[in-house]
Formats: structure tokens, sequence, C-alpha cells
């Protein structure tokens, strides 16, 4: 019968149905029954055919062994019978002993051979020719014997001698007839086996006719009973994963499969039901697994640039060290001359802003948050506009800038937020420059009451939306080969992310491009502004002149700190590497101990810790130089107490560090006032 899949209130009356039918419509039953007649009858034949087999074995076999030992007691009587004669006839002519007394040993021989032979059990049609064998060998033994025996009458011997020769042809007359014997045995042995194995090929074919009697029956069985059915569900599946839910079906007799095909209709119904509120929960969840998967590839592509940006960083802070460190050097040396302080300004400011970008690198490669404080956007676009104004003019370009007449207050780090507002300018004016002479940049900032923000705009070529998808992976540039790295705008989008803010872009071909950043406000609060971190070192005037140990690897740096030292009035002892600390320290006393982190040979913990055990006073008073603070991180724990100067440093923070723990120094000095000092 066919049903359709209407509703549910049919579908538990036909299950009911169904649960009410005897077991004879069980499949399983049916089945079971068919098996165990199979088995029952392919055992019989089975057992059949074993037990003939091995019953025509232990036949066929004892006949053999029997007809085996018969040949070979034949042919020991032949050859005894042989040798015998051949022993007689040389015993007799030679008239000596020792051939007479060999007659004698084999006549003996062959007479318990004899009884052997006649001892075995032969068959009944044998024993005539038996016994006749027997009566010839037993006369040839009398003749011999009588022959070789004393007191010879001419006559007597040769009459007896002529009878030796027939004698001998009789018997071999004889065990001929005994051979032709056996191989008429081992004619009907054949032809037993021939029986035995026509038989069995029939018994086999019975067998393989049974199977494929029962493979046929089984097939049918299946096919009526399962095959039929289930190809009807796996049609309805099918239907069913093609959208189509509208399914019909022939109920099936039976118990198992009945329930499962009224079932499967009634889950259609339940799954048409179901399947438009399940259509729009899809639609909604595919949306938001793109996003999260678009978020999360942009965030290996970073993690992927940061891993190279950690090792390069760390080679640009220690030259970027010398450079900053002997630019404030020369500043406190230019005195008021305005044309050398000017110079040495620029490649200063430069340094720094060199170092902030190194910095800002570092922080992206270790994932860390960026270090906010209070602060005005609107003095990053200003400081924006006049590091590029000048060049935008000479190219043509003229930036227009929108701030606000209030402060736009947010929690921000103004050097990163500078590199990123740089970064969407720089590729503003490529884009401008690449299709037309003279174009224009907006740049703006403000707030809407829930986010401070800021936008770049351009009237340049625009892009494509495939290019605008790919604009803030790692390395990807659409400028040519040696013009650009692919980092400026990936580096940027870490920098907004660390900051808890958005970047967002709007562009099409031909039309420009405008790029808008949400980054979180902070309280309307006035705070104090930060000291200037980059002001020139002056010399101390107070004091006692201290002995400073000065390791590191790269000579400029010894020789800026060593400077830089002298204007705080310390004396540096110099050691490049950490080969000679050891008999450094062995020779001289030092005040404090200023170390690179990262050398050849030894490194800045592995000195700090021989230090601790040979001055242990002196390791207190331990500064520890990093061009990267991720290589500190390792020895977290150890190095709790030990001051951290990170490169590049200026030489106000090298005072200040320095300073500080001379003040610590100054605290422990005894009533006296006398300096501590390393024993």
């Amino acid at each position: 019968m066919s049903v359709f899949s209407s509703g549910p209130n049919d579908f538990n009356a036909k299950k009911d149905l169904f649960r009410a039918r005897p077991k004879p419509y069980s499949i399983e039953r049916r089945f079971l029954l068919m098996q165990a007649g199979s088995a029952g009858l392919a055992l019989l034949l089975i057992s059949t055919v074993l037990f003939w087999n091995q019953y025509f074995h232990d036949q066929l076999g004892t006949s053999l062994e029997q007809l085996s030992a018969t040949l070979a007691l034949e042919t020991q009587i032949q050859a005894g019978h042989e040798t015998t004669e051949h022993a007689f006839w040389e015993g007799y002519y030679s008239k000596q002993v020792g051939p007479i007394h060999e007659f004698e040993e084999r006549s003996h021989a062959f007479d318990q051979l004899l009884d052997r032979f006649m001892a075995f059990p032969f068959p009944e049609a044998d024993w005539a020719e038996i016994n006749e064998l027997q009566r010839l060998e037993v006369k040839f033994q009398e003749v011999t014997a009588r022959l070789m025996s004393g007191g010879r009458d001419a006559e007597a011997d040769d009459s007896q001698l002529k009878t030796i020769n027939p004698l001998s042809s009789a018997i071999e007359a004889s065990l001929h007839r005994l051979d032709e014997a056996q191989i008429h045995h081992l004619a009907t042995l054949n032809s037993q086996r021939n029986l035995f194995s026509t038989g069995l090929t029939l018994l086999l074919i019975m067998f393989a006719a049974f199977t494929v009697w029962t493979s046929i029956w089984f097939r049918r069985a299946h096919k009526n009973h399962l095959w039929s059915h289930l190809e009807d569900l796996h049609r309805m599946v099918s239907d069913v994963r093609a959208g189509n839910l509208n399914v019909t079906a022939e109920i099936p007799r039976s118990v198992e499969l009945g329930s499962l095909v009224a079932t499967f209709l009634e889950m259609a119904g339940k799954v048409r039901e179901a399947r438009d509120l399940l259509e729009e929960k899809v639609l909604q969840r595919t949306v938001q697994l793109e996003q999260a998967q678009a978020e999360l590839l942009q965030a290996a592509k970073l993690a992927s640039l940061g891993q190279l940006v950690s090792g390069v960083a760390h080679e640009i802070n220690n030259p970027l060290t010398c450079i900053l460190g002997f630019s404030e050097v020369l500043l406190g040396r230019a005195g008021g001359d305005a044309a050398a302080q000017d110079p040495l300004r620029t490649i200063r400011d430069e340094a720094m802003r060199l170092r902030n970008l190194v910095a800002n690198l570092t922080t992206f490669a270790r994932r860390t948050p960026a270090r906010t404080e209070r602060m005005d956007l609107r003095q990053v676009l200003i400081r924006l506009t006049d590091l590029r104004d000048y060049q935008l003019q000479a190219n043509n370009i003229s930036l227009h800038v929108g701030c606000p007449p209030d402060a736009v207050w947010m929690n921000g780090n103004a050097d990163q937020l500078m590199q990123v507002l740089l970064n969407l300018v720089l590729n503003a004016e490529q884009a401008v420059k690449g299709c037309r002479e003279r174009g224009d940049i907006w740049i703006a900032c403000g707030d809407d009451g829930q986010a401070a923000w800021f936008t770049v705009r351009d009237n340049g070529s625009g892009m494509t939306p495939e290019v605008r998808d790919h604009i803030f992976d790692p390395f990807f540039t659409t400028r040519p080969t040696g013009q650009g790295t692919g980092l400026g705008l990936s580096i940027s989008y870490g920098i907004i992310q660390q900051h808890g803010g958005t970047i967002a872009v709007e562009s099409a071909v031909g039309h420009g491009t405008t790029i808008k950043t949400r980054i979180p406000l902070a309280a309307k609060e006035l705070v104090a502004q930060p000291p200037d971190d980059s002001r020139s070192a002056t010399p101390r005037t107070d004091g006692d002149v201290k002995h400073a140990l000065v390791i590191d690897d790269e000579q400029g740096i010894l020789e800026m700190v060593s400077d830089a030292l002298e204007r705080v009035k310390c004396r540096a002892t110099l050691v490049l590497g950490s080969a000679g600390v050891e008999a450094a320290i062995a020779q001289e006393q030092f005040d404090l101990v200023i170390c690179d982190l990262k050398m050849p040979g030894q490194n800045g913990f592995e000195v700090y810790r021989m230090i601790r055990e040979m001055r242990p006073a002196l390791a207190e008073r331990f500064i520890l130089m990093t061009g990267n603070l991720a290589d500190a991180e390792k020895y977290t724990m150890e190095l709790a107490a030990v001051s951290l100067l990170p490169k590049p440093f200026t030489l106000a923070q090298l005072r200040e560090t320095v300073e500080g723990l001379l003040q610590k120094d100054a605290v422990a000095k005894g009533p006296d006032g006398a300096a501590l000092r390393s024993e």
C-alpha cells in the first residue's frame, strides 16, 4: 500500500498496527528459519563426503601397504634364491670348504626368509601359488643339500644336477605369476579409487547445486522481503536529501521495515515543518561564521608577521641606541650654537620616531596591549600636518584638515596612532599620484558620543572589491616591485585592534577611498601630561665619582654609554663581550654594572648570576640592557630585582636609571657617609 506523509496521527495508528502483528511477519524469524535449514542440509552433505572420504582412505591405505609389503617380500625371495643358487654352483665345483660353508649359510638364511614369506597374510586367491612356490623351494634346497653332502655317486649326481635348472625355472615362473597377481590387485585398487572419485565428484556436484539453489533462494527472499523495500527507502532518502519532503512509499508487511518506513514518513512531515525555520537560522549563523573566519584569518596573518618583526626589531635597536645617544651627547656639547643644534635635534627627533616605530613593531610582534594614556586625538592630526603638508604640496596634493573646536579625549598611544595615520596618508598620496596631476586628501577627527573617530579620504583611483578585501593582509601591495613592502596597513590594523577599535574601508574604482577608524572615548577630565622623555641629560655636580662596569658586544654602545656616564660623574670600565667580565670584577671595585642581555658566549643573565655569586652586593646594582623585552621575559622570576633599560634609550632614561640605583646606594650608606662598595 502507498502512504503519503500527511500527518502524525495517521502514522501513530499505522505504527500501532505494525506492533500488533504476530511474529511470523518478522524478517528476522524468516531468515533465521531459512539459515537453519540451509545450514542443516549443508552439514549433512559435508558429513557424508567426509565419512566416505575417510572410509576409502583407510581401505585404500591398508591395501596399498599390504601390496607394497608383498612386492618387497617377493623381491627378497627372488634375490635370496638367486644368491643361494650361485653359492651352490661355486661350492659344488670348487670342492673347497669356504664356498661350501658360504652355501650352507645362505641356504639357512633363505630358509628363514621363506618362513617369513609363508607367515605373511596374503589374499586367499594367492595361497595356491604361494604353496607351489614353497614346494619348489623346499625341493631345490633338498637337492642342493644332497649334492653338497659327502659320499657322491657320479651317476646320481648327474641325475640330480639335471633337475636344478628346471627347478629354478619353475621357481622364477611361480614368482612371475605372483607378480602378475599383485599387478591385478593394484588394478583392482585403481578401479575402486576411480569409483570413489566418481562418487565424491557427484557429491560435490550436489553440494554445488545446493549452494547455487540456496543462493537463488536467499536472493529472491532478500529481494521480496528486504531489498525492494530498502530501495524504496533509499529513493525516499534521496528525495528528502534533494529537498523534496513530499514522499510516498509502500508500507512493508514485516514488523521491522513497516515501522521503519512509517517512522521515516512521519519524520519527513516534521522536517518539512521545521525546514523554513532552520533555513533562517542557518543564514544567520552563516553570516556570523563568515565574520569570525575573516577575523581569524587576519589574526593568523598578523601572527606570522609578528614572528618576522620580533627578530628584525632587535637588530635595529643596537645601532639606533648609538645614533640616539650620540646625538644627545653632541646636543649637550653644542651649547647655544643654533646652526649645530638644529641638525642634531632633527637627528635625535627622527631617531626617537624610529625608536617608537620599532617599539610599536615589537609590541605588535609580542601581541601585548599598547601602552596608552589619555590624549587628545586632534594633536595627532596636527603632528601629521606638520610632518607631511610641505611634501604633499610639493607633489601637487592639497591636504585638508578638519578638527572640532573641543578636545577629542581618548585612551591611546600617540606614536602608534601617528603611525597609523601616516600609513593611511601615504597610501592616499600614492593613489592620487597614480591617476591625476593634482589631487586632494582630507583628514578629520571627532567623536559621536560613544567613540572617537578619524578619517582619511582621497580622490584617487579607488579600489576594486578584490583589492579592498586584502589591503590589510601582510605583504599585500599593489605598488610596483621595490616601492612597497605591504606591511603598513597590516601593522595599522593590528594597532587599531590593540586600542580596542575598528577600521572600515569604503572605495570604488574612479571614486576614491575613505578609511574610517573608531576608538573608544576616554573620561573627559584633564590629567597632567607626562614629562618629555627625550630631554638631554645634564651633568651631575654633587657626590663622589662612581665606578661603573659596562658590558656589551657593540663597541659603539660602549663608547656612547661611557660618554653619557661621564656627565653623571661616573667613571666607566668598558668590556667588549662577556669574556673579560670575571677578570675585571676580580681586579677592580665597582659601584654598579650595566650589561647587555643578548651577547655571544655568556648572555646578560649568566653574567648577572656570576656577579651574584662573586659580589652579592654589586648584583643589587645591576642594570640590564635589552633590544627586545621578549628575551627578558624568559628570566622574569630571577630578574625581578634587576633594573631593565630597553634599547634604544635616551640619556635621560640612562641617567634616571643610574641615579635610581645610586640613591639606593645612598640609603644603604653608614652614619659616616661612606659610600658602599662591592667587597
